[in-house]
């Protein structure tokens, strides 16, 4: 086997601090110069130089911003949603709880007024 000049996907991957994926995904898109090389398992890549590394080599960082502010609003409203759910649940524990007072039959109830009349004014004997 002949000796290779350059970094395999895994040194420069470990050198720039990503995963091979991504060395893969910025060679295609031409941000890392690489070039084919038969090895005994098949053709593999050999970045020829890496980059000194100022700044990230995506270009993301300024698309970032406006997924941060929806995240932080996203977050507020789970917060909202999440206290009103509560708020809601208290509610419906309350509607569910039992009445306090003893469940009378029909005929009691139709009753009860004249009960309170017949002990209000005692009968005195007969004329």
């Amino acid at each position: 086997m002949f000796l290779m000049k350059g970094y395999t996907l895994r040194e420069a991957a470990e050198a720039l601090g990503v995963s091979i994926v991504t060395v893969r995904r910025y060679i295609k898109s031409g941000k890392l110069k690489a070039s084919l090389v038969p090895s005994k398992f098949g053709d593999s890549y050999i970045i020829d130089d890496l980059p000194l590394l100022t700044k990230p080599l995506s270009d993301n960082t300024l698309s970032t911003q406006p997924i941060i502010n929806r995240i932080e609003q996203l977050s507020q409203e789970v917060g909202y949603w999440k206290a009103k759910a509560e708020f809601l649940q208290e509610r419906l524990l309350l509607l569910e709880a039992p009445k306090q007072t003893p469940k009378q039959r029909w005929w009691q109830r139709l009753f009860r007024p004249w009960q309170r009349i017949d002990k209000a004014t005692p009968v005195t004997g007969a004329k």
